[in-house]
């Protein structure tokens, strides 16, 4: 056997190696992250965010909430937006 031959497969094998742990990973996170309905009422909001729910009532109204609706009058907030904005430093 080449030493190409080894370089390639010793290669190859800390690829499947990376990849199986990464997609390990990526599965025991999904398994562990709660699950939330696709729009959550303030009160999951609130929870998803780490803001109070007096404050989200007050962020939502100047504008501050992305993802917010209402529904039949009931403030709603679109849970992945929600997720997004966290993960992008709108707190947690």
């Amino acid at each position: 056997m080449s030493s190409d031959t080894l370089i390639l497969g010793l290669k190859e094998l800390i690829e499947n190696i990376v990849k199986d742990a990464v997609k390990e990973a990526f599965q025991r996170q999904a398994e562990e992250s709660p699950r939330y309905p696709e729009r959550v009422a303030v009160e999951l909001a609130s929870e998803i965010t780490g803001y109070t729910k007096n404050s989200l009532y007050q962020m939502h109204s100047r504008g501050q909430v992305p993802g917010a609706i209402k529904v039949g009058g009931k403030l709603m907030f679109d849970t992945a937006i929600l997720q997004q904005w966290v993960a992008e430093g709108g707190r947690r």
